[in-house]
């Protein structure tokens, strides 16, 4: 990472709270937009440590830089790159008014206090005219198959997320349902990125939003974004909440996890 110092985090007097109805909605369709989620100036602020952490390749963990489209380390330009953990290279991001706005509305969403609430952060790009797609899944397809969990994913954009540029979009009521089954993009273990088969597209609902708004959904809705088509990048923060997970009495069949660990150990025998 660079020594070069950031500005000094902006302060601003902002507070995000959900409606009733907005609640309500949450519930029954399993997301949620809201108007706005933080300042103009506090993304600015966002924007510098973004765009210094991809153009460093850096992330908070070990291997947390990568492209959700294609195989670990493989040659060629990045279609949807990732950085996770970015809070743990910038502690001050959990003191964002962006996180501060996610926590709050998340203790609503899921019926706890926000102290209850583990969080971890992660940004997505989607490069101009190349960014790819990220086919239809549901959150906790990538998670311990082994927990049971109360989570929702908040999504912000830090460039206009249009229906273009690949916004994002959902199944209403998905979330009711199991996890459904998973495979790799490519039929390819090396691939980070999950897609579901069988969704009907009919009922999806695209949510383009502006930069400094954000859509929120829980983490087993189904959910997509579509090709970047235009001639402007399209970067995105990040970050999902949950209660603390139980230990379930048998873990769910997920195969694909199994596939994904064998495929990063034999990445690490190989490397």
């Amino acid at each position: 990472m660079s020594d070069v110092e950031l500005p000094p985090r902006p302060r601003a007097a902002f507070e995000l709270d959900l409606t009733p109805e907005q609640v309500a909605s949450f519930h029954e369709r399993g997301f949620l937009a809201v108007g706005r989620i933080t300042t103009d100036a506090e993304l600015e602020w966002l924007a510098e440590i973004y765009d210094r952490l991809f153009r460093e390749r850096d992330s908070g963990v070990p291997g947390g830089y990568f492209d959700l489209s294609r195989p670990y380390d493989s040659d060629g330009p990045d279609l949807l790159p990732q950085v996770l953990r970015p809070e743990l290279r910038h502690p001050e991001l959990y003191e964002t008014t962006f996180f501060r706005s996610a926590r709050r509305v998340a203790a609503r969403l899921l019926g706890t206090d926000e102290g209850e609430l583990e969080a971890w952060g992660h940004l997505i790009q989607k490069p101009a005219r190349i960014g790819g797609e990220l086919p239809w899944h549901q959150d906790e397809a990538y998670w311990d198959p082994r927990l049971e969990y109360a989570a929702v994913g908040v999504w912000m954009p830090l460039d206009p997320a249009s229906i273009e540029s690949g916004c994002m979009e959902f199944i209403p009521g998905s979330h009711r349902g199991e996890v459904r089954p998973h495979r790799h993009i490519g039929d390819d273990p090396a691939v980070h990125g999950l897609r579901t088969d069988g969704v009907d597209d009919s009922r999806a609902v695209a949510v383009p939003v502006p930069a400094g708004s954000a859509t929120i959904h829980h983490c087993r809705v189904l959910h997509r974004s579509q090709p970047n088509t235009t001639d402007r990048v399209r970067r995105a923060c990040a970050t999902e909440l949950q209660r603390k997970p139980r230990k379930r009495a048998r873990p769910a069949h997920r195969p694909w996890l199994r596939e994904a660990a064998d495929a990063w150990r034999k990445r690490k025998l190989d490397a």
